[in-house]
């Protein structure tokens, strides 16, 4: 196991090394209460350059699964934006989900389409509505219990009526067991009808699930 940790750090700490302009830190905690009805707590803390505090935030959320190729969920989050003046600014965004996925050998390919109030874009959090659309693979390494993956989204801004961002990541989790994993993961934000600078991120991710 321990080689298995170190291969998931070194990997880490490459991305780190590799273009990087922001530094986010996740967890999420997910049980479920009654079958077929899941319900998480996920904080997360993101950084500048040069690990300047940026935002944190607590998301909560519920998910029914209707059937094994089809769930619906909803999330509110809570956090908090630091300005230039070190000054914290509160806010607040909402979302609606649909997922589907389908399990082919060790592929899972993803679908997830997300109605949300802000876009979650690094230090942005532009109140519009958005529709964004996911599309990720990820493939089972069952010997090694890793679980590499490539994620897509694409943001529909609705008051625009125009794909106005997208999001590309690569990433890797590791199955410590059958509760814990750990990850990290490498993420472009690109702005597409806009001069805006792009975001280049970095993150580490612990998932803990009943």
């Amino acid at each position: 196991m321990m080689k298995k940790l170190f291969f998931t750090i070194s990997i880490t700490l490459l991305f780190v090394q590799a273009y990087s302009q922001r530094t986010w830190f996740n967890a999420d905690f997910s049980t479920e209460i009654v079958k077929d009805l899941e319900f998480s707590v996920s904080p997360e803390i993101r950084f500048k350059d040069n690990f300047e505090l940026n935002e944190y935030f607590l998301q909560t959320a519920l998910e029914y699964k209707f059937h094994k190729y089809f769930k619906l969920g909803a999330g509110y989050r809570f956090g908090y934006n630091i300005n230039g003046d070190d000054e914290h600014e509160s806010f607040g965004r909402f979302h609606v989900d649909a997922k589907t996925g389908y399990k082919w050998k060790n592929f899972n390919p993803k679908f997830r389409l997300r109605f949300t109030n802000a876009d979650d874009f690094a230090d942005d959090n532009e109140a519009t509505n958005y529709l964004r659309y996911k599309f990720e693979l990820e493939y089972k390494i069952k010997k090694l219990d890793l679980e590499p993956y490539v994620v897509s989204e694409w943001y529909q801004d609705l008051d625009a009526s125009e794909f106005s961002k997208q999001r590309l990541e690569g990433g890797l989790m590791y199955k410590v067991n059958k509760h814990h994993k750990i990850g990290a993961y490498y993420r472009v934000n690109k702005y597409l009808n806009s001069t805006k600078e792009n975001r280049n991120i970095v993150g580490l991710t612990y998932k803990f699930s009943l």
